[in-house]
């Protein structure tokens, strides 16, 4: 890769490593931080508060997920003569993308079936989930949720170490 760049492909890899770390970050804060908060703050806040929570970040988070791998799996085809690069990109590119389906077909029916419980209960009509059911739901999405945050600490952790393989980079501390 050129020191001097002449084309926003020369930034591809900036691009993926700052959006899968936003990614990252934001899911590592959600299952570090926002789900066990939530959990010792009560069990109907947190089902009170999940639709509110997933309308502020779903879009975000698939925009970033598919940014960080296009840009990654974009960056990989360009470079030529290190194979273990190419393929590290392609692996972080790739784990990013695969966030997209697994969140569509794990995820999304438990994430259905919590806002549509919470929209009839606006709508004045009786909870048709027990408690019980309630926390084992939330309790599901909590791990559903820790596998897309692992995937993608790993990968951005992929892109960074990726991003330090570079000849042009230099650390100056």
């Amino acid at each position: 890769m050129s020191t001097t760049p002449t084309s926003i492909f020369d930034y591809l890899d900036t691009l993926a490593v700052i959006s899968g770390g936003l990614f990252a970050g934001t899911s590592f804060y959600l299952s570090f931080g926002q789900v066990p908060s939530l959990r010792e703050f009560g069990l109907n806040e947190h089902w009170r508060f999940f639709p509110y929570m997933y309308k502020n970040v779903a879009l975000k988070q698939a925009t970033l997920a598919a940014t960080a791998g296009v840009a990654s799996i974009t960056h990989a085809m360009r470079i030529h003569g290190a194979p273990f690069d190419r393929n590290l990109w392609i692996a972080a590119g790739t784990t990013f993308l695969a966030i997209i389906p697994y969140t569509l077909i794990c995820i999304a029916p438990t994430n259905n079936t919590i806002i549509e419980d919470n929209k009839n209960v606006q709508l004045g009509n009786e909870s048709k989930i027990n408690i019980g059911t309630r926390k084992d739901l939330l309790d599901k999405w909590a791990i559903l949720h820790l596998v897309r945050t692992v995937s993608t600490v790993a990968g951005f952790g992929a892109m960074v170490f990726g991003l330090s393989r570079h000849s042009s980079f230099v650390f100056s501390w």
